[in-house]
C-alpha cells in the first residue's frame, strides 16, 4: 500500500471543514498515503487555508492554489490529473474517511485486477445530525450488459467517492449538458461513472466498520437548475434525456453495439419512470423521526 494511493481533496471557501477532513485521515503517513489539496481560487479564505497548510507542513500533503476560481468540476479533474499513484480517491472537503477504510478498500481492489473501483458503506448525516448507514450501489458482475443495465435502472453516485484504479479513472469524462442545463452540474457524476461501469466491476467492501462519512447538509458551491417551477421541470426532463444520450454515446464509442441497441429500447421506459418518480431523487434518504 505504501505510496500507491492518493487522496485528493477539492475545497472552496470551507477551510474549517477541510481541517476536519484532513484530521479524519490521521495516521495516513504510516500507510504511505499521499494527500493533495486543491484550493479553488485565492479569496478572503486564503489566509485560513495557508494556516492549515502550515499546520501540516511537516507532513506529506501538497497544497495547490488556483489564482482564479476554476469551478467544481475542473477542480475535481485537476486533482485526478495531478495524481501519479496507481490508486486514487476523492474526499469532499465536507466529508470524512479514515485510513482503516482506505486500507481495506485497497486490499479488495488490488485483489481484483479487472475491477475499476471499490466502495465502502456510506454514513449519511443530515442537517439535524441524524445519521443513517447505507449500503451503496455496486456492480460486481462479470457481464458488461448486466452492469450497464443495472446501473441505468437503479444506481446512486456514492461510488464516485470510492477508491479507483487511476488508469480507469482517467478514461472517465463529462462533456457537459445541452441547453438549458449548460451551467448545471446536477447528476454529472452519474455520467462520469458510466465509464467505470463499462471498464470493469464496482466492488463493495462489506464491512460496517469501514465507511465514508457524508455530511449532506452544507452549502453546495456549484450551479443548480432554475428555481422557476415549470422551467425547472422542463430543464429536468431535458437533463434526464441528455444523461441517457451520454450513456448511449459512451456505450457506442466503447463499441458495445449490442448493449447500445438494447439500452436504446429500454431508455423510453426509464425516462417515463424518471418523469413520474423524479429519478434519482426517489433515492433520497428518509430519516426516522425521533
Amino acid at each position: 500500500m505504501n505510496n500507491k494511493i492518493t487522496v485528493g481533496i477539492p475545497t472552496y471557501q470551507r477551510p474549517n471543514l477541510l481541517l476536519r477532513a484532513l484530521n479524519s485521515l490521521k495516521s495516513y503517513e504510516k500507510f504511505g498515503i499521499n494527500i493533495i489539496v486543491s484550493v479553488d481560487g485565492i479569496d478572503d479564505k486564503y489566509t485560513d487555508y495557508k494556516n492549515i497548510e502550515k499546520k501540516f507542513s511537516s507532513e506529506k500533503i501538497e497544497f495547490y492554489y488556483h489564482k482564479k476560481n476554476i469551478g467544481s468540476l475542473k477542480n475535481f479533474l485537476f486533482l485526478r490529473d495531478r495524481c501519479s499513484t496507481e490508486y486514487f480517491m476523492w474526499l469532499a472537503d465536507d466529508d470524512e474517511i479514515d485510513v482503516f477504510t482506505i486500507e481495506n478498500l485497497y486490499l479488495i481492489l488490488s485483489s481484483e485486477k479487472m475491477a475499476t473501483t471499490a466502495v465502502p458503506y456510506w454514513l449519511l448525516y443530515n442537517e439535524k445530525l441524524d445519521k443513517k448507514l447505507l449500503r451503496p450501489s455496486y456492480f460486481d458482475i462479470e457481464s458488461v450488459f448486466k452492469r450497464v443495465f443495472l446501473y441505468c435502472y437503479n444506481s446512486d453516485d456514492a461510488f464516485f467517492y470510492g477508491l479507483h484504479r487511476l488508469s480507469f479513472l482517467k478514461q472517465c469524462s463529462f462533456e457537459g449538458y445541452w441547453w438549458p442545463n449548460k451551467m448545471s452540474l446536477s447528476n454529472w457524476c452519474y455520467v462520469f461513472q458510466m465509464d467505470l461501469i463499462l471498464n470493469g466491476k464496482i466492488l463493495f467492501l462489506n464491512n460496517k466498520n469501514c465507511k465514508w462519512i457524508n455530511h449532506d447538509y452544507g452549502q453546495k458551491f456549484y450551479p443548480r437548475s432554475s428555481t422557476d417551477k415549470y422551467f425547472k421541470y422542463f430543464a429536468y426532463f431535458i437533463r434526464r434525456l441528455n444523461i441517457y444520450f451520454l450513456y448511449l454515446k459512451k456505450i457506442f464509442l466503447k463499441k458495445k453495439y449490442l448493449i447500445f441497441i438494447a439500452i436504446i429500447f429500454i431508455v423510453p421506459f426509464l425516462l417515463l419512470r424518471d418523469l413520474i418518480l423524479k429519478e434519482p431523487t426517489f433515492h433520497k434518504v428518509q430519516f426516522k423521526k425521533n
